[in-house]
């Protein structure tokens, strides 16, 4: 069984736990579970501005925070209000500031506010109070392999290796013709097959396979985004975008990172190997290969960890708790939202 831990920002309830205060301590969420467990192992976390998302791997979503739905408060995960029969398989989740999509390989389910364009229902509608599909995507004879999203935009990528888009686009975040708001998938084009996405809060990073390093930054070039941008990136293994940053995470454990850094956002240079990162809205989370979990960036909400543990000239050291020791358990995934921390653990067998 999975034991999820949050902390950070809470205001809406977002973290889990059964209450609305921040907390700066990784703390047990409360899931409709017994013993707040979860039934698998999770696959992806993905949030918002005041709710969040977890898609394990049984195919379940779960559903904490802001719901979107007159101003309801869901203090702790529970299963959101999916069509029936739910969607299958779920390949992955993602969510702007107001709104969830969900992915299967046919059809892209969203839900939530948006007056970008965020739920690509077509023009004029600003907000679904139930999961809808977007209407008449992927093109035929393809496949979602992919979603990401950011503040007000979204990119999903296609088992063909194209990129669609919709919502803010006007920084050219969805490519060469800026638009205030794209309220449908738009074909986003890149010279090169595309295997991942990530959305900045004004620009959108599109990676080609690890072995070629290829990428294209599109959008706004605020903090340098594009201009300081590495050569190539070849042997990457994962990567995340903060709303004015990247970190990528090597092969061989290192990190690369650029962008903003007036709050630390970017990757300490000593931090030793790396085996899995998370990456916030403005801070980010790294698991080391010797067990540490580490936190940097912007934490006033807690998410970095304690403030006065905390060292800005270096990564803050999580304090685990004594019931989830990594001698005896295996932190399995990392999440990082708007001023939120996740980290999923499993007992070693």
């Amino acid at each position: 069984m999975t034991t999820l831990l949050s902390f950070g920002s809470n205001g809406s309830g977002q973290l889990g736990l059964s209450h609305q205060e921040d907390v700066s301590s990784p703390s047990l969420v409360f899931t409709h579970h017994p013993s707040s467990t979860l039934p698998s192992s999770v696959a992806q976390i993905a949030a918002g501005g005041n709710h969040t998302l977890l898609l394990l791997t049984n195919n379940q979503v779960l559903y904490s925070g802001d719901s979107h739905n007159n101003n309801k408060i869901t203090p702790t995960f529970t299963p959101p209000p999916l069509p029936t029969p739910p969607p299958t398989p779920i390949r992955s989740i993602s969510a702007t500031w107001s709104a969830s999509h969900i992915a299967t390989p046919s059809q892209i389910w969203v839900h939530g506010h948006g007056t970008k364009g965020e739920l690509a229902l077509g023009s004029g509608i600003t907000s679904a109070t139930s999961f809808q599909p977007i209407p008449n995507f992927p093109p035929s004879n393809t496949t979602i392999v992919s979603i990401s999203a950011s503040m007000s935009h979204a990119v999903a990528v296609l088992n063909n290796g194209q990129v669609y888009g919709w919502g803010a686009g006007r920084k050219g975040q969805l490519g060469p013709e800026p638009s205030p708001a794209v309220s449908s998938p738009r074909l986003v084009s890149c010279p090169f097959p595309v295997v991942k996405a990530l959305c900045g809060k004004e620009f959108t990073l599109l990676l080609g396979p690890p072995q070629t390093g290829e990428f294209l930054v599109l959008g706004s070039d605020k903090f340098a985004i594009k201009s300081n941008a590495p050569s190539d990136l070849k042997g990457w293994k994962d990567a995340g975008a903060s709303w004015g940053s990247v970190i990528l995470l090597k092969e061989d454990g290192s990190l690369i990172s650029w962008g903003r850094d007036d709050h630390q956002q970017l990757a300490p240079s000593d931090i030793g190997p790396v085996e899995k990162i998370a990456v916030g809205s403005e801070h980010a989370l790294a698991l080391t290969r010797d067990g540490k979990v580490l936190a940097w960036g912007w934490g006033e909400h807690g998410n970095c960890g304690s403030l006065e543990e905390s060292n800005k000239e270096r990564a803050n050291v999580i304090q685990i708790p004594d019931e989830y020791n990594l001698e005896d358990h295996e932190v399995t995934a990392l999440g990082a939202g708007c001023a939120t921390s996740w980290i999923a653990f499993e007992k070693r067998r």
